[in-house]
């Protein structure tokens, strides 16, 4: 069929300036801050990477003339070969484009867009959020105004989060924080503008607050990478402007695992690094972005898990407020569900949540808040395992499954848009929501207040990875065999996505959005919005009568496989009993930018390969989806008799092979498989695996 695709070829064309601004937001941010009445607008410029530096030193000196030429300048150059990027950070005065960037036929006339040398043109900064302006926040409980104060935290960090600025006195987090400022960021803020950082730390120390959950045994790492300023649209916390965002994580990682400047390194114990900013001016289309590829870069250099935010969408549902008000809550619930479905276009993943070997976390529509909805708003929907309204869409790169799976992330309400009679979200620090810490009133360091959205899924995420820790360094004190460290970041990754299913959300949409364009491809359709589903991490940690979990690790190498077995419990034979097999494998590839599968290493399994009669439909996720990525997690269910005989077991093999490039070093992976039968069948599983099980893995094959 190759021969025919050019008669499918209608435009062939050199790389023009308009391509290096589509979709960027550049004119838009320019536009703002020309109403702001900045004097300067900064950009970020990336450069197409060239492998020999003079040509790079010639590429950047010619840009720098170009940028000088306009009565502008270079502020910042940053260059890291090993994921193909090369940007500097420059600003021009407003008066060289005032005028120009209202009309798109003069925009050509730029000679910053004109450059060969560039790949695009980005506005600076970004991953914003907003600073709360209103006092609509209480103090808290006088049961728990201590914080816990019982339970202070030792021990190296484990959980690192990269944010705004926490309020480190708050009684939530007192002695909870190891704050690592190097770059003084603190400095900009004032006590009430640290507001993101402290719900984030909040989320990850306490939890919901509402839920009055056990806080955390170790301390958390807090690296400053934002900072609060003012605009017309009011106070934000975002990247600063003199700094370029790929350059400012990447030290900050760098900081936390290598010496730097005569000092040790800042934490090197971490295992998660927490992500819950999103950047709103760089959606996911087609093409890894430059944070994306440094985070996939970073978490196999360092062996560290990323876990990222999908990113929000604030702005109106398409449907008009007049025709969901006064619907049943379930008809509500499905016309929503296709409105924010139908404009998935404008909803996609926020940078860098399409990362490969990071964990992406939507935000579920679900909270432990009191119900309070006026008489101007609606709660749009009726299930809390449904993705929220504003929670980023996936695919992923090469539609692997993003995002990876669901946390709470708040119940989002909805109100009418006045000037357009749409529907849209309700902004509040009143519940419903996650009741987290929050900056107070005139030095106030008690209050808390209610938030929403992905990044407190991010951080929900972040907190469930820290007692996931605890369940491994459990089971490497209490067991006669190693358990090495260096798999506690696959592993946790495994066990966050472990407990995830789709249970009643995928029938749902598929009644609502299943048509004749999607029907045979709908799984993996509907894997974009549910990923894997919402997760109940609780299921990973805790085994009971009817349900054992067996973990396992291995590094393999190109054309290497290992396999495991699970033992079958002598109760389950020739019974008709429901019984589910879970099984989740994840790893860390190298990355390469030459070819176009882009992760080295591929691990699978196939459930299906070894005979197995006790479990065999599969349910959720597509099978071809899930091996797209770096986790794969796969269900299946029987109720068939089927016997077997005493020492029977279920084999699981794990295959590597080489995709993108050569594997110079095995790669390290984590394996969880469950199996279980409803709480109510008086079976013992666990029992009889455990006094069955005596060899883990039974071979390199």
């Amino acid at each position: 069929k190759l021969k025919n695709a050019f008669e499918h070829l209608y435009d062939i064309r050199s790389w023009t300036p308009e391509d290096r601004i589509r979709e960027t937001g550049l004119i838009e941010d320019w536009q703002m801050r020309l109403e702001d009445g900045n004097s300067t607008v900064p950009f970020e410029a990336e450069l197409w990477f060239r492998d020999n530096p003079a040509t790079r030193r010639q590429t950047e000196t010619h840009l720098q003339e170009t940028i000088e030429s306009l009565g502008g300048g270079v502020v910042y150059r940053s260059v890291i070969p090993e994921i193909a990027y090369h940007a500097i950070l420059g600003n021009i005065p407003a008066v060289s484009i005032q005028g120009l960037i209202e009309r798109s036929d003069a925009r050509h006339e730029i000679l910053l867009f004109q450059s060969e040398g560039v790949m695009y043109v980005r506005p600076v900064g970004q991953c914003a959020v907003r600073i709360p302006e209103d006092d609509d926040i209480g103090a808290l409980e006088d049961d728990d105004a201590d914080g816990g104060s019982q339970n202070i935290p030792d021990g190296e960090p484990i959980v690192a989060l990269f944010d705004g600025m926490p309020l480190t006195g708050h009684r939530k987090l007192t002695n909870r924080l190891v704050v690592d400022d190097p770059d003084g960021y603190e400095a900009a803020y004032q006590a009430n503008q640290r507001s993101h950082g402290t719900a984030m730390s909040s989320l990850i120390c306490q939890g919901d607050l509402n839920e009055r959950g056990e806080p955390i045994k170790r301390k958390l790492y807090a690296r400053p990478i934002m900072k609060p300023s003012l605009t017309l649209r009011g106070h934000i916390e975002s990247i600063p402007d003199d700094v370029l965002t790929v350059d400012l994580v990447h030290r900050a990682v760098r900081r936390l695992f290598e010496p730097e400047n005569g000092n040790p390194p800042a934490a090197p114990s971490v295992r998660v690094i927490n992500l819950s900013v999103g950047n709103a001016m760089r959606p996911f289309v087609r093409e890894m972005s430059s944070m994306a590829r440094l985070l996939d870069w970073l978490s196999y250099k360092y062996n560290v898990l990323f876990i990222v935010s999908a990113g929000n969408h604030t702005q109106d549902i398409e449907i008009a407020w007049s025709e969901i008000r006064n619907l049943p809550h379930s008809d509500r619930q499905r016309a929503i569900i296709k409105a924010v479905a139908d404009d998935t276009r404008n909803r996609r993943l926020l940078s860098p949540a399409e990362t490969m070997n990071g964990l992406t976390v939507g935000a579920s529509h679900s909270d432990a808040s009191p119900s309070l909805q006026s008489w101007n708003t609606i709660d749009p929907l009726v299930k809390a395992a449904l993705p929220s309204i504003v929670s980023a869409h996936g695919p992923g790169y090469r539609r692997a499954i993003k995002p990876d799976i669901l946390l709470p992330g708040g119940k989002q309400l909805l109100k009418e848009k006045l000037a357009t009679g749409l529907a849209e979200s309700v902004v509040s620090n009143n519940p419903p929501g996650h009741r987290v810490a929050a900056p107070g009133i005139q030095g106030r360091l008690n209050q808390t207040q209610y938030t929403r959205g992905t990044s407190n899924a991010a951080a929900l995420a972040s907190r469930a990875a820290h007692f996931l820790h605890d369940v491994v360094e459990g089971l490497r004190e209490g067991s006669s065999r190693t358990l090495p460290e260096e798999y506690d970041s696959v592993l946790i990754k495994t066990l966050l996505v472990h407990g995830a299913s789709w249970g009643n959300v995928y029938p749902l949409y598929q009644s609502v959005l299943r048509d004749n364009a999607n029907g045979r491809t709908f799984r993996d359709y509907a894997g974009r919005f549910i990923g894997y589903g919402a997760s109940d991490v609780s299921k990973a940690m805790i085994c009971t009568d009817q349900r054992v979990t067996l973990l396992g690790v291995g590094s393999l190498s190109d054309g290497e496989a290992d396999k495991f077995t699970l033992p079958l419990p002598p109760s389950l034979s020739s019974v008709t009993h429901e019984r589910r097999l879970t099984i989740t494998m994840s790893w860390f590839t190298p990355v390469t930018t030459r070819n176009r599968n882009y992760r080295v290493a591929h691990l699978w399994f196939n459930p299906t390969e070894e005979k197995n009669d006790i479990v065999k439909k599969r349910t959720d996720a597509d099978h071809r989806t899930v091996r797209r990525g770096t986790v794969q997690h796969v269900i299946l269910e029987g109720s068939q008799s089927a016997p077997f005989q005493d020492g029977d077991s279920i084999a699981i093999k794990v295959n590597c092979r080489a995709v993108g490039g050569k594997i110079t070093e095995p790669i390290r992976y984590g394996l969880a498989a469950t199996l279980d039968v409803a709480e109510t069948i008086d079976l013992p599983i666990y029992q009889e695996v455990r006094d069955r099980l005596q060899v883990r893995v039974r071979a390199s094959v």
